[in-house]
């Protein structure tokens, strides 16, 4: 639907994919697509090759760059691809999606397709298919990046109160530690949601009489900054809508909004921060990148309690990926917990329409919504998906009939982590080497 490929990881420039690939140990558990991406961003200058490690909250990235890379990605698997093009409805035989309708420059076009996968984010075209979902409430957001930022300054600035820096939030560790990922690993993550917490900052905004909270905008204060060294450039994050339904009306007034604060939120930062003295503001995302909406009903579903401080890994029998278990405790002294949770591919079959799979984990079934829609969590489901689709259309049947060990066994051959030896023998897959 829009110029690029991409969605939030462009359009929206969040600059970040959260560090979900380690666990506590910083065992690298999530391989495939995800992985594919990031070694190509880093293979471009696109991203910092020392992020391997759990004192780094995530993998900042050069969303211009990663444009490309995806269109590199798209041709070498011979893939047609048309921009400006939004898929406005499936096409339906009873209750089976048999394609999509889109709207283009060239008008109305029906799309015929063997299988279908809906990666919209909101559950467009399964909602539309009939599938079961909930709408639920959440935030949204528009980033933007500012040009002309002295970097090394900002970092200093912070040293002058180190006890006023955001500490533990947004799983960055301390001061030491964001210091250290600057200077030696040339990355820059400040915490989202830090600016309500850094001092200094605070101090600066009531002084110089700052509304945090603007007409429907919210947090202006939040102020997660993301950078790779040797730019001159930082992508910030600092606006919070509060999206109760998908009204068109509703969000295009938010998405127009926004804008107008991203500049807002620049004109405080170079007035009150040393180091954005000079800067200006380069570019505003297109996109207002909804956090949460609607979350189908699924054969099965992502949940709260094998995720979030689980005592120990959670498995199921149609694995197609894995997630780290996150330990908000801090009980090993981390953010995440030695050991992983299996994702479901139940939790992209809808329930209400047939062959169509839902591609994007903040859609896909969760309770409570979109536990794992961040960019590792979308891809790995976006590549199961997409595997299971391919599957389905050679083999003549409905993506959530293809028996899951075909499925796995495909996404085992792509370079997706199912787990070690012993669990690939007990799910029966017989691993070669």
């Amino acid at each position: 639907r829009n110029g690029c490929l991409g969605g939030v990881a462009t359009a929206s420039l969040m600059a970040n994919i959260g560090n979900r690939f380690l666990t506590a140990t910083g065992e690298q558990v999530v391989h495939g697509f995800p992985a594919e991406v990031v070694d190509r961003l880093i293979g471009a200058g696109a991203a910092s090759p020392h992020w391997k490690t759990r004192e780094m909250p995530g993998v900042v990235i050069d969303s211009e760059r990663l444009k490309v890379i995806l269109i590199e990605m798209m041709r070498e698997a011979g893939v047609t691809t048309l921009t400006h093009a939004l898929g406005a409805r499936p096409i339906m035989e009873g209750q089976a999606v048999k394609g999509v309708f889109v709207e283009s420059k060239s008008g109305r076009q029906a799309i015929p397709a063997k299988a279908v996968v809906d990666c919209t984010g909101e559950a467009d075209l399964a909602w539309q298919a009939g599938a079961e979902v909930r709408m639920e409430t959440s935030t949204a957001s528009i980033l933007f990046k500012l040009a002309n930022v002295d970097l090394d300054a900002f970092v200093d600035f912070l040293q002058e109160d180190p006890d006023g820096f955001p500490a533990g939030m947004d799983w960055v560790k301390d001061l030491g530690v964001f210091t250290k990922n600057w200077k030696e690993r040339g990355v820059l993550f400040f915490p989202h949601g830090g600016g309500r917490k850094w001092r200094a900052f605070q101090e600066a905004a009531d002084k110089a009489g700052f509304a945090r909270a603007q007409g429907p905008a919210m947090n202006l204060d939040a102020l997660g900054m993301y950078a790779l060294r040797g730019t001159g450039m930082v992508v910030i994050n600092s606006n919070f809508y509060r999206v109760t339904d998908l009204d068109a009306r509703k969000l295009s007034a938010f998405e127009l909004h926004a804008q107008e604060m991203c500049y807002r939120v620049a004109e405080l930062l170079a007035k009150t921060v040393k180091g954005f003295e000079k800067a200006v503001v380069a570019h505003v995302g297109v996109d207002l990148g909804i956090r949460a909406s609607r979350v189908i009903t699924g054969r099965s579903e992502l949940k709260r309690e094998a995720l979030i401080d689980a005592p120990g890994p959670t498995l199921c029998d149609d694995v197609i990926g894995m997630a780290v278990v996150q330990d908000t405790k801090r009980e090993c002294g981390e953010f995440m917990k030695p050991y992983t949770m299996d994702m479901p591919f139940g939790a992209a079959v809808p329930k209400g329409c047939d062959n169509l799979l839902v591609g994007s984990a903040k859609s896909v079934a969760s309770r409570p919504k979109a536990l794992l829609r961040g960019m590792s969590g979308c891809m790995i489901y976006g590549q199961a998906s997409g595997a299971a689709c391919a599957l389905a259309a050679r083999m003549g049947k409905a993506p959530a009939d293809v028996p899951i060990r075909e499925i796995q066994k495909e996404l085992v051959r792509q370079g997706v982590n199912l787990g070690g030896l012993a669990r690939l023998k007990q799910l029966g897959l017989n691993p070669v080497g």
